[in-house]
């Protein structure tokens, strides 16, 4: 059943709907872009100074990713850290990003839009930490609103070590006349992409981790079997016609889809032979 939006709610909805970990293969869901809304007014949320961070990367933020050479790659022969050294390291990047994701270390603001409805638009940029698995080294990174560039996690990477990527879907909101609308909180198909894209590339990706509401953690049940984008997207459209149920919407305005990954994920997760969780608990 299809029910009829404001015009406003729906473009205030697509500003806020898409974020995800970008790479240079634009899916047909970048969660990257939104329209700047004319002459916002800006208030910076106070928050606490960040935890002491393992190691820093000091990067900019980068429009584009300019891929290497496609390598395939091989197994890998160097040493692990212990499960529950692994384990206490991601928990520990977990708390780090639940404390900053809605504070002043991502840039967190409220935005006032100057429109007949009296909108507001709260939004905080994407924070991340790639963990090595291999040697322990922890490297924090700082993305953009609704979005973090892969180049970000890439650039502390060494070709056959395996690592843990850690981004936040930080809490963003809309209210018009009283209304509001939340954004998702989950994966975005994008971020399994990249993925799959950094495994092409050499790199060993143990799981993609999502720190929203709760902690959403995704991996391949057989090693670097991540699925490239072209195969993610044929399981969307497989459950879809299977299920005679649409989990996309497309935006006439900006020409652009929009899936429901929130309700999308546990069904794609089994289409693609991966183990998804939320909170420890096994959707998938």
């Amino acid at each position: 059943m299809t029910r009829s939006l404001p015009l406003a709610f729906v473009l205030l909805f697509v500003l806020v709907s898409a974020r995800c970990i970008s790479s240079t293969e634009q899916s047909a869901a970048p969660i990257h872009t939104a329209p700047a809304p004319p002459s916002p007014v800006a208030t910076i949320i106070p928050a606490t100074p960040p935890p002491p961070l393992t190691q820093v990367a000091t990067v900019a933020v980068t429009s584009t990713v300019t891929l290497s050479t496609v390598t395939t790659p091989q197994p890998t022969t160097l040493a692990l850290l212990t499960d529950s050294a692994l384990r206490a390291l991601i928990q520990d990047a977990k708390n780090k990003l639940d404390q900053l994701k809605d504070s002043d270390k991502a840039d967190t603001i409220v935005i006032s839009l100057h429109t007949p409805d009296n909108c507001e638009m709260k939004k905080s940029r994407e924070l991340g930490y790639l963990i090595d698995a291999n040697t322990g080294e922890t490297f924090f990174v700082k993305g953009d609103y609704w979005s973090i560039d892969s180049d970000l996690f890439v650039r502390n990477m060494k070709a056959g070590h395996s690592y843990v990527i850690l981004h936040t879907h930080p809490k963003m909101w809309t209210t018009c006349r009283g209304e509001g609308i939340m954004s998702l909180n989950t994966f975005s198909l994008a971020d399994l992409a990249v993925a799959s894209n950094l495994t092409e590339r050499g790199y060993h990706i143990q799981k993609v981790i999502a720190v929203s509401d709760f902690d959403y953690e995704i991996y391949p049940k057989i090693g670097d079997d991540w699925r490239t984008k072209e195969e993610v997207y044929k399981g969307v459209d497989h459950i879809e016609r299977f299920m005679e149920v649409k989990f996309s919407t497309y935006d006439p305005y900006l020409d652009r889809t929009f899936y429901d990954v929130d309700n999308l994920m546990p069904l794609l997760a089994k289409e693609l032979n991966y183990t998804y969780t939320a909170n420890h608990v096994v959707l998938a």
